[in-house]
């Protein structure tokens, strides 16, 4: 049976080293006795704001409304400016007008620094199976709020056409990996399937030889792709 969490509730005291007392406000602020291994900290998600900005955008392909207002949505995957200035410390190191020069940078070539992954068409993963017999697995089991986010994680990928609705003999689980402080992720286990594919082997190129050629570019940056492991087609 899937596990059933309720609360978050109050520790109002201790009775021994494994019992607590603790009220549940959703229980009309009644206290119940529970073991210590019953009990998990309790962390509160940060609200989402919606923000409004009054400056006009000016990639060319941008759309306008009838105000000729931007609205910045609260999606995660769009890039917050100003966070990159609170997490960059820019204003110990940049004027105001330095700063504002770097906004209207940015904001020519905001796909770039956007989260929202792309696609490559300059290399392909070939997969290639050592075995004709197909692999059904039965879906794992899951709770009603994890089927839930399966569910909007899914149509999330339909929407940025990163998966597509098909039909295949193939079928893998899918699993709700969720760790403190991050957003649930999605993972399909692929440990059947991968036992019936045939390894690749690449040859790695030598650090020495990556730092000497590195070491004398005038920029370095550690800018990565945004789900990488999203953006090559199999």
């Amino acid at each position: 049976m899937a596990v059933l969490w309720t609360g978050p509730g109050v520790i109002e005291s201790q009775l021994s080293d494994t019992n607590y007392i603790v009220k549940m406000a959703n229980k009309n602020d009644k206290t119940q006795i529970y073991h210590v291994n019953l009990l998990k900290p309790y962390h509160q998600r940060p609200e989402k704001i919606n923000l409004l900005s009054s400056e006009r955008k000016e990639t060319p392909e941008a759309e306008s409304d009838e105000l000729g207002i931007s609205y910045p949505t609260a999606d995660p995957n769009v890039y917050d400016f100003e966070e990159i200035i609170r997490d960059s410390a820019l204003e110990e190191r940049l004027s105001f007008s330095e700063i504002e020069e770097l906004r209207k940078l940015l904001g020519r070539h905001q796909k770039v620094f956007s989260n929202e992954p792309g696609k490559t068409h300059l290399v392909e993963h070939d997969i290639e199976l050592i075995s004709n017999n197909p692999i059904r697995s039965k879906p794992y089991r899951t709770s009603q709020r994890q089927t839930e986010i399966l569910k909007a994680e899914i149509k999330r990928m339909l929407d940025l056409k990163i998966i597509e609705i098909g039909q295949s003999d193939y079928t893998s689980p899918m699993i709700l990996v969720e760790a403190v402080g991050r957003e649930p992720r999605p993972c399909i286990d692929y440990r059947r399937l991968n036992s019936r594919i045939r390894n690749q082997y690449f040859p790695l190129p030598n650090i020495e030889e990556r730092v000497e050629h590195v070491s004398a570019a005038k920029f370095i940056t550690v800018i990565d792709l945004a789900k990488g492991y999203w953006q090559i087609s199999p």
